[in-house]
């Protein structure tokens, strides 16, 4: 989701050997950010009932050593909160047909987009500015653009089982990653010029297969998706770099369930939140 300093992925040994810490205590964490000493994390809850309105879910808070400050950091009701972005000190979680929005100093809530009847199941969100927001639907399949001032919202376009998204502010193209259809670990890196209102999201050249979660940008040339392989986890996950003017990728395999990756920029972490297990392995990053 986040523009990222250049990763230890390139090297030749598998990529969770240079794992600084793996996290516990939050059950089934789908996505992380970095917020000064900690970072936050979405919780689908102790149920994992990834698509049910059972009240079950959260957004917690954990200190950089590890420690769970705070299961529920804000009082409201959430069900499977998934995605999440930062955004002037305010936090926005895509939670199965809401987007809702958090000041975090005061942890009011601030926005509630509720799409109930219109979306299925709201997943990744990148938000581009305090005005500017972009969610996906893994169900429907549509990429969402909301406007965080106005509450407008529009559709821009569809991807089968879409997931990650991020915007490359410098190129002007909106990326999506997909799970494939019904989840079958088909998918692909897809993208769009976003100033050509007319174009449809396509693969991107030499785009990897495979059931991708998390999306990130290093820099001008790579991006980085989180892969689970298979929908049960039952494999192991990969950490895929696409090379975009080579128009090639790379794996690199880590433990399964890989979901919504994140960057600790400070202080040059990767995070990847892995799903089934309910951890998270923060590893170093290339100085």
């Amino acid at each position: 989701m986040k523009k990222l300093f250049p990763l230890l992925l390139l090297f030749s040994s598998p990529f969770l050997s240079y794992s600084q810490k793996v996290i516990t205590g939050v059950p089934s964490p789908e996505s992380i950010i970095a917020y000064k000493d900690g970072y936050f994390v979405s919780s689908i809850g102790q149920k994992l009932a990834a698509v049910d309105k059972d009240g079950d879910g959260a957004i917690a808070f954990v200190d950089k050593a590890g420690n769970v400050k705070s299961q529920r950091y804000f009082d409201e009701v959430l069900n499977a909160p998934k995605g999440i972005d930062i955004v002037n000190n305010q936090l926005y979680v895509a939670d199965i047909d809401h987007l809702k929005g958090f000041d975090i100093a005061t942890k009011k809530k601030i926005f509630d987009l509720n799409l109930e009847g219109k979306a299925q199941l709201l997943n990744d969100v990148y938000a581009v500015n305090d005005s500017l927001l972009f969610v996906t639907d893994s169900f429907t399949g549509d990429v969402l653009q909301v406007n965080l001032s106005s509450g407008q919202y529009k559709s821009i376009g569809t991807v089968t089982g879409a997931n990650g998204v991020l915007f490359d502010k410098k190129s002007g193209i909106l990326y999506v990653c997909s799970m494939g259809e019904q989840f079958n670990a088909q998918g692909k890196l897809y993208s769009k010029k976003l100033s050509d209102h007319a174009a449809a999201f396509a693969p991107v050249e030499g785009s990897p297969v495979g059931l991708f979660d998390g999306i990130v940008q290093v820099d001008d040339q790579r991006i980085i998706l989180s892969d689970w392989q298979g929908i049960d986890g039952s494999k192991p996950g990969n950490l895929v770099t696409y090379h975009i003017g080579k128009k090639s990728y790379t794996r690199k395999e880590v433990k399964h369930s890989p979901a919504d990756i994140a960057i600790d920029k400070k202080a040059r972490m990767l995070l990847v939140p892995r799903l089934l297990d309910g951890e998270i392995d923060v590893a170093a990053l290339e100085k």
